[in-house]
């Protein structure tokens, strides 16, 4: 029996990008799909690109709404689809031809919810291909999805980009897992969620995603007040999530979202560092009252860098 495929694509501002992504998606060789373009308040053409995919493929249609993020864009998109499967693809990324069919098939034959795979990322200025940002370093068996979390965080494995991961829809019938919208960083949040709830979680060990990573993208740009404010809502959503499911998430993927909150704070100027001290003393705090998830850096980091600096550049000595 063919399942039906829904690729929910979030678009703002992407007209440099949008043709080699669809592209990507129209060379699929798996056929029973429907493609979700969520226009999400673009200003740069890419709305009229998108009814032009429209008028050019009947699977593709198209959502105009106004400009509320990824994780707005992305909840329209789910509550909108109606295939049997959900893929999020990024509107400046491009997939191989064979990455529906190689999913389904995956899918399929184990019953997963969830199914994962490996990913080049692409440097956009040199045009350079690394497989070891999203690659993994076992071939993991089918289980339940905490259980894999537990095992690739360990072997430092886990990836959190949600473009990762082929979903059934079933599984956000269940869950009524949705992306928390307004902030930046809801991957970590969101991919964690999604495999501690899933049921049954495998692995395509093949690389079938190239991801583009740019000069100014959330990760590599300097950090500014959103994104230490974001990541304090991660910090916390991740703490409470675990916390309400029997202490399910790793300790070192909570410390994880701990260190994103500090190095977001000490990026900051002078003035916004005094401004969020209340804030990052709070969460210090918190991480202190946890033990720093069993991580003795990230506990000397909350007693001041300094602490932290000295500790590393003993390790550097000491080997």
């Amino acid at each position: 029996m063919s399942r039906t495929v829904s690729v929910i694509i979030p678009v703002y501002n992407a007209a440099a990008y949008l043709d080699t992504c669809m592209e990507s998606v129209f060379r699929q060789t798996y056929r029973d799909t429907e493609i979700l373009l969520v226009d999400d308040g673009s200003a740069d053409g890419s709305g009229e690109l998108c009814d032009g995919y429209a008028k050019r493929d009947a699977r593709v249609r198209v959502i105009h709404k106004e400009n509320g993020g990824a994780s707005s864009a992305r909840n329209t998109g789910l509550d909108a689809a109606s295939g049997d499967f959900i893929y999020f693809l990024d509107s400046d990324d491009r997939i191989v031809p064979e990455l529906l069919e190689k999913l389904c098939a995956e899918a399929e034959e184990k019953g997963s919810e969830l199914v994962f795979f490996d990913a080049y990322a692409v440097d956009e200025e040199t045009g350079r291909v690394s497989e070891t940002n999203y690659g993994h370093h076992e071939r993991y068996q089918p289980d339940a999805g905490k259980n894999l979390m537990a095992k690739m965080t360990a072997n430092k494995d886990f990836h959190v980009g949600v473009w990762q991961l082929l979903y059934r829809r079933s599984f956000f019938e269940r869950t009524k897992l949705r992306f928390v919208e307004g902030i930046i960083y809801e991957d970590i949040l969101f991919t964690c969620a999604a495999y501690c709830l899933a049921e049954k979680v495998s692995y395509v060990p093949e690389y079938l995603y190239y991801r583009l990573y740019h000069a100014n993208s959330v990760m590599t740009a300097k950090k500014t007040m959103k994104n230490f404010i974001s990541a304090g809502t991660v910090y916390y959503g991740v703490r409470d999530f675990s916390e309400h499911n029997d202490n399910v998430v790793p300790q070192a993927y909570l410390a994880r979202a701990a260190y994103n909150v500090l190095t977001c704070a000490e990026a900051l100027n002078a003035a916004e560092r005094k401004s969020v001290a209340g804030k990052l003393a709070d969460v210090k705090k918190d991480i202190l009252a946890h033990d720093a998830y069993g991580d003795p850096a990230l506990r000397m980091r909350c007693y001041g860098k300094a602490l932290w600096a000295a500790r590393r550049a003993i390790q550097k000595i000491t080997g």
